[in-house]
């Protein structure tokens, strides 16, 4: 009984024992598969509350990390109060969360609402009788709810519920919380007085203890002989517990002012105790093997071993938990921010007050659930990520072959003005397409023509049936113009058919030549005949060797200018295969871009 005067607040969890033990029996294993059945509890409170603020693949994520966490598994033979104040604790979470996220301005069951919050705080009070620390959960509870103000549906005030238009304010949410609160704390204190016939330390004195042993920089924070032993002699000097509490209290604050910054080099060495590792639940099970002659080599290999797979789980948990408090800073009012309060306050407070390794075990599960909740936004970053590169690929590649379709559209329009610079800059005349098109008639001699090749070849056009006066102006300005046999091997000449116009200067007609080439038109001339010579048959022989000269002479400036015409065309294939290669080093360029890029 003197027990329960000095820690009053253990009378929650000896309760619970006594209530397995009645009806089990007074077993240790009963109380251990008390503690499995309360973890088996948390894990469902775990991952209903991950998925209710991050979605089913974080419920998922932090369902798998609670049942597999191996210091909460090896912890899990304690018979301590740990497990049963863990389940409660969340139990209380997983309902507040449900209060905020289900029970807004839109609701239609207001005062199933309001009976709820009530329920809230009557649970907070049972939670914190089992551990204190349930205070800090009802501090964030109410930090996060007093500014908070719900929007009202867009119709006339009186037509809403009263107790909707109650909910919808955020400080007599709290408020409620909080009286519910205080008025089971009363009632469980008031028991606990009648059961122990005397009276009990309030929160403002009950801390006198904590705060000693907090202060002992010789015990690092932690449990000791000495302040252990200072409060059973007040107890028993006093007969009070309420006295014993105030002269711990007076202690602590002589050690406070007697040395600051002793005491600031111990709240950092206790922040260090408390969140430097996740061994407790090897040590205790190494410390009491030990004790009891029951630490076998193997059982030794094996919890040091399980030292390597705590710190990897809990670094794991808490890098992903830092990782999610950035996108924190990108959501308002955000229910996590509920559990960052918890972890927050239960440093704040072991800086303090007694610090052990083990007293972080209810804020695991907070790692655990932020860690799932960060998974999440990292995951929807990621796709949102590979979405938007995905789009940037494709609009790069259709700019690509928007300037792949520029490019050759400039090739062609160069190949174009290619063409034109060369017939400009050549200014000849393509016989080809002339004749072909019709526009200049070939024909052959006759002086130079066998009978039988006359025979053969009877496929010989006129120029021009009469060539026009020069001065006149005639409608049909080009002289229809066709090409001799394929298989004739005579010379090709220009001659008049039926005006017999064989005797013209061969000069004239090469200046008319050229005037075609330039022009691409036959101009129009006056044709001077010759008188008829003397000796008509020297004359004529004479007269075709000289134009045999003078035609050779025609067909090797023709020869010439085909030359020059097949120079400037092999230059354009030169030139339109740099432009590929121009093309295809631009293409593997922005290959390369990309390639570096991503």
């Amino acid at each position: 009984m003197q027990l329960y005067r000095d820690v009053s607040h253990i009378l929650g969890y000896s309760y619970i024992l006594k209530i397995i033990f009645v009806v089990f029996g007074t077993s240790i294993w009963h109380g251990q598969a008390a503690n499995v059945l309360f973890s088996v509890g948390t894990v469902f409170l775990i991952y209903r509350i991950a998925r209710r603020l991050g979605g089913r693949m974080a419920g998922l994520t932090a369902l798998t990390a609670a049942a597999l966490w191996p210091s909460q598994i090896l912890y899990i033979n304690m018979l301590a109060a740990e497990y049963s104040f863990t389940f409660f604790f969340y139990l209380c979470v997983l309902l507040f969360l449900h209060l905020v996220m289900d029970y807004d301005g839109a609701t239609k069951h207001g005062v199933r609402g309001v009976l709820l919050h009530i329920l809230l705080g009557c649970m907070i009070a049972v939670t914190a009788a089992i551990r204190p620390m349930a205070l800090i959960l009802l501090i964030a509870v109410l930090l996060f709810l007093i500014p908070i103000k719900t929007r009202l549906p867009g119709i006339p005030i009186n037509s809403i519920s009263i107790w909707v238009r109650f909910l919808a304010k955020g400080w007599l949410r709290a408020a409620l919380i909080l009286a519910a609160y205080m008025t089971v704390s009363s009632i469980i204190n008031t028991d606990i007085e009648l059961t122990i016939n005397q009276s009990i330390p309030s929160f403002s004195q009950s801390f006198g203890y904590n705060l000693l042993v907090g202060l002992n920089a010789d015990s690092n924070g932690g449990w000791n002989e000495d302040d252990s032993r200072f409060l059973y002699e007040n107890l028993e000097r006093t007969g009070s517990p309420i006295q014993a509490q105030l002269a711990c209290r007076n202690k602590a604050y002589q050690r406070l002012t007697a040395d600051p910054g002793g005491v600031f080099n111990l709240v950092i060495k206790k922040y260090e105790l408390l969140w430097g590792n996740d061994n407790y639940g090897a040590d205790w099970n190494l410390a009491f093997l030990k004790e009891q002659n029951e630490l076998t080599p193997n059982r030794a290999v094996f919890l040091n071993q399980m030292k390597s797979a705590n710190q990897i789980a809990y670094l794991v948990a808490a890098l992903f938990s830092f990782l999610t408090l950035i996108y924190l800073l990108q959501r308002s009012a955000s229910a996590l921010y509920v559990l960052v309060l918890v972890y927050l306050g239960t440093a704040a407070i072991h800086l303090m007050v007694e610090s052990q390794n083990r007293y972080h075990f209810h804020v695991l599960p907070v790692f655990i659930i932020i860690a799932s909740v960060g998974i999440k936004y990292i995951f929807e970053n990621a796709v949102t990520f590979v979405k938007a590169s995905d789009l940037e690929r494709q609009q790069k590649e259709n700019q690509q072959t928007r300037e792949e379709a520029v490019l050759k559209q400039f090739e062609i329009e160069e190949h174009k003005a290619i063409e034109q610079r060369y017939k400009s800059m050549t200014n000849s005349f393509d016989m080809q397409s002339a004749i072909r098109n019709g526009n200049v008639t070939v024909t052959v001699s006759e002086g130079y023509m066998g009978p039988d090749m006359l025979k053969k070849d009877k496929s010989v056009v006129t120029a021009a049936e009469t060539l026009p006066e020069r001065n006149t102006a005639s409608a049909a300005d080009e002289i229809p113009i066709r090409e001799s046999a394929e298989h004739n091997p005579a010379p090709k000449i220009f001659q008049e058919e039926k005006t017999k116009f064989d005797n013209t200067d061969l000069e004239e007609l090469i200046l008319e030549l050229e005037e075609i080439a330039e022009t691409g038109r036959v101009p129009h001339k006056n044709v001077e005949i010759q008188p008829a010579p003397e000796s008509p048959q020297d004359e004529t022989s004479l007269q075709e060797d000289k134009k045999v000269s003078e035609l050779e002479e025609i067909l090797d400036k023709i020869k010439k200018l085909e030359k020059n015409q097949n120079d400037l065309l092999e230059g354009y294939t030169k030139l339109k295969e740099e432009l590929e290669q121009v093309k295809l080093d631009h293409t593997e360029a922005a290959r390369n871009e990309r390639g570096h890029t991503i």
